[in-house]
C-alpha cells in the first residue's frame, strides 16, 4: 500500500510540473478572430432586392463560412435574416461577403448590422454597428 501511494505521490507531481512547463494556453491555439475591414454597405438595391457587401481579414478555421445580416424596418427591431454561404480562400488574406435580402418593401428604408459564422455556426467575431438603405 505504501507503495502504492508513493507512486501515486510521484504521477501527480509529475503532472503537475508538466502542467507548470506547458500551460494549456500555449499548447492550444486561439481561434483566430476576424474583423471588418471595409463595409459593410449597399452594393445595390431596386425596389424589392438589396445586396450587402462587407469584407474581414480571413476568418480561418471552416472553409465554409456565412455571411449573415439582421434587417428590419425599425432600427431597434432587426428580426429579419437573410444569409448567404461563402467559401474561404486560405491564401487569400480577405474574405468578402456578399448577401442578397428580398422580398422587400418599396420605398421603404430598412436598418441592418451584419455577422459572419463558420459551418459550425460559431461566430467569427465580426459584427458591425447599425447601418440603414433605402429600397427604390
Amino acid at each position: 500500500m505504501r507503495r502504492l501511494m508513493l507512486a501515486f505521490a510521484f504521477v501527480v507531481a509529475l503532472a503537475c510540473l508538466t502542467l507548470l512547463h506547458f500551460p494549456a494556453a500555449r499548447v492550444i491555439a486561439a481561434a483566430p478572430v476576424a474583423q471588418i475591414t471595409a463595409g459593410p454597405e449597399l452594393e445595390s438595391t431596386n425596389d424589392s432586392v438589396a445586396i450587402i457587401r462587407w469584407t474581414t481579414t480571413n476568418p480561418g478555421g471552416t472553409d465554409l463560412h456565412y455571411g449573415i445580416v439582421h434587417y428590419g424596418t425599425e432600427a431597434m427591431n432587426l428580426s429579419q435574416v437573410a444569409k448567404s454561404p461563402n467559401r474561404r480562400n486560405p491564401s487569400h488574406p480577405d474574405m468578402i461577403f456578399r448577401v442578397r435580402i428580398t422580398g422587400l418593401n418599396p420605398q421603404t428604408t430598412y436598418y441592418y448590422t451584419v455577422e459572419s459564422t463558420g459551418a459550425t455556426g460559431v461566430n467569427d467575431g465580426v459584427s458591425s454597428p447599425r447601418r440603414t438603405f433605402k429600397t427604390k
